[in-house]
């Protein structure tokens, strides 16, 4: 479906507004923080202060015409990012790999009881940084991330046509009796091994993505078999596609950039 929708034009993802809020509001509180501290709050007393203040407004003014720039494309060729320095283009025929991240954040945590609500009534993908970075043949590198307006949903188009060959790859492999190989986890058709514990596919009760980590748990156990930080694990959603093949008691939760993610 997703490939369907970029089949006949492309998705533009413009710059989110979220970072630029965030900085304008940091930059506003220091200043805040500082004409409060001055005895004489007259700005005729502080010209230097005055002039610090015009230099970071305008320091602001740059940075959100500079951020508001940059923007996503997605095409039936690839993925293109531009800013006003220049452009990067990945071709779908030259990723080789895939590294994902999530991890949640609390922007509102500082804002008492209405950011708490605020909080619990915002969208999963908006409590979190999405980072999707896409790996070519000769290791260039492209990365998409929550600084892009929808996405978690640029992400969905994206896995959307990468993950099904690299699975159907990937079950092929193990099918001829292979073990392959995702960074430090090894997985065959009967087994996952990490470091140098070997677990049985059949005796795996979860795996998921638990903030930014993989965890794999085993039956019978409380502490999780596998956790590490799901960016070093290559292709992280296509071994857990795999192992919910493999392993037919783990739910299946499809092709969703964020369906696996316990926040």
């Amino acid at each position: 479906m997703a490939t369907a929708a970029i089949a006949y034009g492309e998705r533009r993802f413009g710059a989110a507004y979220t970072g630029r809020i965030i900085l304008a509001l940091v930059v506003l509180g220091l200043l805040a923080g500082l004409w409060a501290s001055q005895v004489d709050p007259r700005t005729k007393s502080h010209p230097t202060l005055v002039w610090v203040s015009l230099a970071l407004a305008l320091a602001v003014i740059a940075s959100w015409i500079v951020l508001g720039k940059s923007a996503l494309i997605i095409n039936a060729a690839g993925v293109r990012r531009e800013s006003m320095f220049g452009q990067q283009e990945i071709a779908w025929t030259q990723v080789v790999e895939t590294r994902y991240q999530v991890v949640p954040i609390n922007v509102y945590a500082h804002f008492g009881l209405i950011g708490a609500l605020i909080a619990m009534s915002s969208k999963k993908s908006g409590r979190a940084q999405l980072t999707l970075e896409l790996i070519g043949d000769d290791r260039r590198k492209l990365k998409v991330t929550s600084n892009y307006q929808n996405a978690d949903e640029a992400i969905g188009i994206i896995l959307g046509r990468l993950l099904p060959p690299m699975i159907q790859s990937v079950k092929s492999r193990i099918q001829r009796g292979e073990t392959v190989q995702f960074g430090g986890v090894s997985l065959s058709a009967t087994a996952l091994t990490w470091k140098s514990s070997t677990i049985p596919v059949s005796e795996i009760s979860r795996a998921e993505l638990a903030g930014s980590n993989l965890q794999i748990k085993r039956q019978g156990k409380w502490l999780s078999a596998v956790s590490v930080r799901s960016i070093k694990v290559p292709d992280v959603l296509v071994l857990l596609e795999v192992l919910e093949s493999l392993a037919p008691q783990i739910k299946s939760t499809g092709v969703d950039p964020l369906a696996r993610v316990r926040m």
